[in-house]
């Protein structure tokens, strides 16, 4: 949870004469609390997403404040204010530029002001920005799990600027990771810039976790928007992380948001069963049918029509007859693709399709194809 710097600021330059000098463009940057920091050797051990305060006071001279700025920034701080007065007595010209350049909000504010007054109303703000975005988050877990309990949701959906009449859009995102503990990690090194980035709007916007997916729900933002925020998050990541995104419609008003999460959830496991970054579920074809039958046993009775004699036969002798008919019907019939993607000789598939035809009992015409098809569709929902 965190609150936008330019927020937490609003209005600090009339209340309090902290004004911005540099950095004007970092503005957006997430800050989580605030931090009084006196030593210089003290900033590369904030946590990252800190508004500093520091009056100088254990310091000679101003040379010292552009190292101070650029340990700070490297370490993941919000921004900086500086209290002018007997210990720092100007902004060196090459720290405006640095911050400048660098985008790093720094403030100045003069020292008849109190520090404790400024960070007590700061740290209200967070908590109080917190509590805010838990109880949307609450309402709209009620509106989603338990629609019909307008109690639930109403009157913070009204307080919060989410409107009956206005259009919204869900998204699902996930990081591909190899265990739930990693996934979490990766949640927390990326909560604050994917947080500032998908709150990118003038309308209302609420976020939260919910089975180890990121839902994204914004209001008169269309899935094309969506998407373009979605990309942006890509470029975050360091080599070897991905994020794969499911992207809903836009339908209008709040009973239309239950519906929305559920499409958003279906196209995520199709954007991670395709590999892509982000999948519109206008676009998931004939897994809309699929996602849309809640009895999950006529699914898997499908697949068992379907596929069953194969996947027994290669349970039961270590065969890999299923896939290599996945990889055939993939290739659109073409032994000599199949082979290709297999990494095998054509005469191999040829012998495995002829016994996958045996074990099945058909010749795999056009309707047996699509049979089998919808039943790797259905396996593929359920990975």
């Amino acid at each position: 949870m965190s609150i936008l710097l330019s927020r937490l600021c609003a209005n600090t330059e009339k209340t309090y004469n902290m004004k911005l000098v540099a950095g004007q463009n970092g503005l957006e940057n997430p800050v989580r609390w605030v931090h009084m920091v006196e030593d210089v050797d003290a900033a590369g051990f904030i946590h990252g997403n800190e508004l500093v305060f520091t009056t100088g006071i254990r310091q000679q001279g101003l040379e010292w404040i552009f190292g101070f700025v650029v340990s700070l920034r490297e370490s993941g701080a919000a921004g900086l204010v500086l209290n002018i007065g007997p210990y720092i007595t100007s902004v060196p010209p090459q720290v405006i530029v640095y911050c400048e350049k660098n985008n790093f909000p720094l403030f100045t504010m003069p020292w008849e002001e109190h520090i404790i007054d400024v960070t007590y109303d700061f740290c209200h703000r967070i908590v109080r920005n917190e509590e805010l975005e838990t109880g949307v988050a609450t309402a709209f877990r009620n509106l989603i799990f338990s629609p019909e309990n307008r109690e639930g949701y109403q009157s913070t959906m009204l307080r919060s600027g989410f409107h009956n009449e206005s259009s919204y859009t869900a998204a699902a995102i996930s990081i591909a990771s190899e265990t739930e503990t990693r996934a979490a990690e990766l949640w927390k090194k990326y909560q604050f810039d994917f947080g500032r980035i998908l709150r990118r709007s003038r309308y209302s916007v609420c976020i939260f976790l919910q089975e180890n997916s990121l839902i994204v729900i914004r209001q008169n933002s269309p899935p094309e928007e969506m998407r373009e925020l979605i990309l942006s998050l890509e470029k975050l990541l360091s080599a070897g992380e991905k994020i794969h995104a499911g992207i809903s419609r836009s339908a209008e008003g709040w009973l239309s948001v239950p519906a929305l999460y559920n499409e958003a959830v279906s196209a995520l496991t199709v954007a991670r069963q395709r590999g892509k970054t982000a999948e519109e579920y206008s676009n998931i074809g004939v897994y809309k049918i699929l996602f849309g039958v809640k009895d999950r046993a006529v699914l898997n009775d499908y697949v068992k029509t379907a596929l069953g004699p194969l996947i027994e036969w290669d349970a039961r002798s270590g065969t890999d007859y299923t896939e290599t008919l996945r990889r055939y019907l993939e290739n659109e019939g073409s032994v000599q693709a199949t082979a290709a993607a297999m990494n095998v000789h054509r005469n191999t598939i040829n012998y495995k399709m002829k016994m996958i035809r045996d074990i099945l009992g058909n010749d795999l015409k056009d309707s047996d194809r699509m049979n089998c098809l919808l039943a790797f569709c259905i396996m593929n929902m359920n990975k």
